[in-house]
């Protein structure tokens, strides 16, 4: 009988200790590449719960233009390409970017799915060193 109420207890503290740890995110407005991102980031498994902005997240997936039209094709003339977009992931408390990725945007899916899989695991690979 012990037994049960010991496994009980630790399944119990083991249960509240994992639900603690999910963080919630919100994915902005991305030229469409909200469901890719979406996608990504749960195909990773990392422990998000997608909300509505007005509902407070604790963490922000947004899209920021690197440069201006001017800034672009001088950034296209002196570095010979031209990667103008940057995804990144923001701790919304404390404004600090976790993780972030910088493509080229393109119009077509593959691209956009491409470009959300190299940051979900971007984002991965930041959440597991934040997490040790």
């Amino acid at each position: 009988m012990k037994t049960m109420l010991i496994a009980a207890a630790i399944l119990t503290l083991a249960l509240s200790s994992i639900a603690q740890d999910r963080k919630t995110i919100y994915v902005d407005r991305m030229e469409g590449l909200e469901p890719f991102i979406e996608k990504a980031l749960q195909a990773v498994e990392l422990p998000f719960d997608f909300i509505e902005e007005d509902k407070q997240p604790d963490m922000k997936a947004n899209l920021a233009r690197m440069h201006s039209a001017y800034g672009e094709i001088l950034y296209k003339h002196k570095l010979g390409r031209d990667e103008t977009h940057r995804l990144e992931l923001r701790d919304v408390t404390t404004n600090k970017v976790i993780a972030w990725h910088t493509f080229r945007l393109s119009g077509d899916d593959d691209s956009r799915r491409r470009a959300a899989e190299e940051f979900a695991s971007k984002v991965k690979k930041a959440w597991g060193k934040r997490s040790r």
